[in-house]
């Protein structure tokens, strides 16, 4: 288990990354938008596929779209692009 306390070093190959995120479960810290489901917008999601990891056009920061079970959301079946500096930790 990869804790927030624990620098996070991802792989830069996206077979790897998508490999270690597929089936695990992450703390995702949403730095731009506020959540609904959260106030401190601290997000838990288990990660059930990763469909795509990219470069944002905008912000040069690499980014991963994935189909999640939201644990905050009574598990709710939901698709979510997520920036990979905003998972705090990976289990």
């Amino acid at each position: 288990m990869i804790t927030e306390h624990q620098h996070l070093a991802f792989p830069a190959n996206p077979i790897h990354l998508a490999s270690i995120l597929t089936g695990k479960t992450v703390r995702y810290k949403n730095s731009k938008n506020r959540s609904s489901i959260t106030e401190d917008g601290v997000r838990t999601f288990k990660i059930v596929d990763v469909e795509d990891v990219f470069t944002s056009q905008n912000s040069g920061t690499k980014c991963v779209t994935v189909s999640v079970k939201d644990i905050d959301d009574a598990g709710s079946l939901k698709y979510r692009t997520l920036h990979v500096g905003g998972i705090q930790s990976v289990a």
